[in-house]
């Protein structure tokens, strides 16, 4: 969304006096709650502002390949409340994104999200979700933490985008060995470039799973099925359109190899079932390896995965073959607790080959190459404060025959952040709940906090 210097500042203005009033508040408070301050400040060069191909095809509504050096202001606030059987957080930011020389490209960004945690019995937990943002697909690779890089085909030049989340997921534990799984989730996707081009996706599904442990290993199946539906809409053509039911099922087995490794081997299938007249019937095996490790403070893991997905970014389906190393690990310099280092990295490196799905004919088509790096260094001077200097490379290559119009680009990004939240110390936090690890020795006990006070690029 374009907008006006006058129009950033009304907004900024009315968020910063949101923000003042919860730092009027803002001490963590011993009756289980407590209001926060979030802020964030960025400059970056990017040499690719708008993500379009090195070259234009004559005609193209794309704009020219530019870059330029822009500024991100990020205010916020956050409050946590907590009772005895749950745990709430609530949050809000408010994302500028101001470019030196491309006044016509700067843009807002929103984003609102609430997680909650619920002991519903003593041997069953539930989690939920809910979130809303709303902004340009350009400044969507640098919301994430770099150890969180996201490797997927994203639609190029300025397109804004429209996304809702919600999820929920229950776990309990019929005995020691055997844990049973529950889990819904919705969500919805909506992208325009303002010149008629236009896609929605949105999926709506329920999963079903039993794990069974034994002492370091664990076996599980899970079973999942969902309702999708994507459109597409080009210029001067005519509407593309899918409805669907996809149907999942996958088998897994961990293994934990001492207190810090585990390894993880999966294999499953999935159903691409048409709602539409003449459409056809798509059943494709998915496949996956991954290793993990873990250390007092942070992770890394290295993951190999065929998957068989709609990706709603694009309106399509999808199946992806991948292979993505990430990792946030401290560093041993200036710090005198183990748990609380001030030095860490973060990193993404990956690839993904995307080849998509049509579902009229049952055909597997041409598609597109996504590689990524990303890697940030990050300095805490104090608690709730992180300095986080990042590069972050991104290249998509599209085949020549691709079946879909994708856009190939490289584009480089440099950025230099302050994140912080003030007061640092929450009353209550979300506790991390899911784990690889077959003795779940990572998990975050409840009513303690584990990591870090401000992740780089969290809220």
């Amino acid at each position: 969304m374009r907008v006006r210097l006058r129009a950033v500042a009304a907004q900024a203005a009315v968020v910063g006096a949101a923000v003042g009033a919860a730092l009027g508040a803002g001490a963590a408070r011993a009756d289980g709650y407590s209001l926060h301050v979030l802020a964030a400040a960025q400059v970056a060069w990017t040499d690719n502002l708008f993500s379009v191909p090195a070259e234009r095809d004559p005609g193209s509504a794309l704009p020219e390949r530019e870059g330029d050096l822009y500024y991100q202001l990020r205010p916020g606030a956050m409050g946590t409340y907590e009772t005895p059987r749950s745990v709430h957080q609530l949050s809000y930011d408010l994302e500028a994104n101001l470019y030196t020389r491309h006044t016509e490209a700067w843009s807002l960004q929103h984003l609102a999200g609430w997680r909650g945690f619920f002991i519903t019995s003593p041997r069953s937990e539930l989690g939920a979700s809910a979130q809303f943002s709303t902004g340009e697909i350009s400044a969507l690779s640098t919301r994430s933490a770099a150890s969180e890089g996201p490797v997927t085909g994203l639609p190029s030049g300025q397109v804004s985008f429209v996304s809702i989340d919600v999820g929920e997921n229950l776990s309990y534990t019929a005995t020691r060995e055997v844990r049973l799984t529950q889990g819904a989730r919705g969500r919805s996707f909506t992208t325009s470039d303002g010149v008629g081009g236009e896609s929605t996706g949105i999926e709506a599904g329920v999963t079903g799973g039993v794990d069974r442990s034994w002492k370091f290993s664990a076996a599980s199946l899970q079973l999942g099925t969902s309702f999708v539906t994507l459109e597409r809409v080009v210029a001067m053509m005519a509407t593309e359109s899918n409805d669907q039911v996809n149907v999942n099922g996958v088998v897994s087995w961990r293994r934990d190899f001492g207190p810090r490794w585990t390894s993880l081997l999966d294999a499953g299938a999935t159903s691409i079932v048409p709602l539409d007249d003449g459409d056809q019937l798509v059943v494709q095996p998915t496949v996956g390896a991954q290793i993990s490790y873990f250390p007092n403070w942070g992770t890394s893991g290295l993951a190999i995965r065929r998957s068989v997905a709609p990706n709603l970014y694009l309106a399509q389906n999808t199946i992806a073959d991948s292979a993505i190393v990430n990792a946030w690990l401290p560093l041993p310099w200036l710090a005198t607790d183990p748990h609380q280092p001030k030095l860490s990295v973060q990193g993404t490196l990956g690839a993904q080959r995307t080849r998509l799905i049509d579902t009229a004919t049952g055909d597997i088509e041409s598609g597109f190459n996504v590689y990524a790096g990303d890697v940030a260094v990050n300095y805490a001077p104090r608690a709730g404060v992180t300095v986080a200097l990042r590069f972050q490379h991104l290249r998509q290559v599209a085949a020549e025959d691709a079946a879909m119009d994708v856009n190939g680009y490289v584009r480089n990004t440099a950025m230099i952040s302050v994140i912080g939240r003030f007061p640092d110390r929450m009353a209550a936090e979300v506790p991390m709940r899911s784990s690889l690890r077959v003795d779940r020795s990572n998990v975050t006990p409840v009513g303690e906090e584990n990591a870090p006070a401000v992740a780089p690029g969290a809220p």
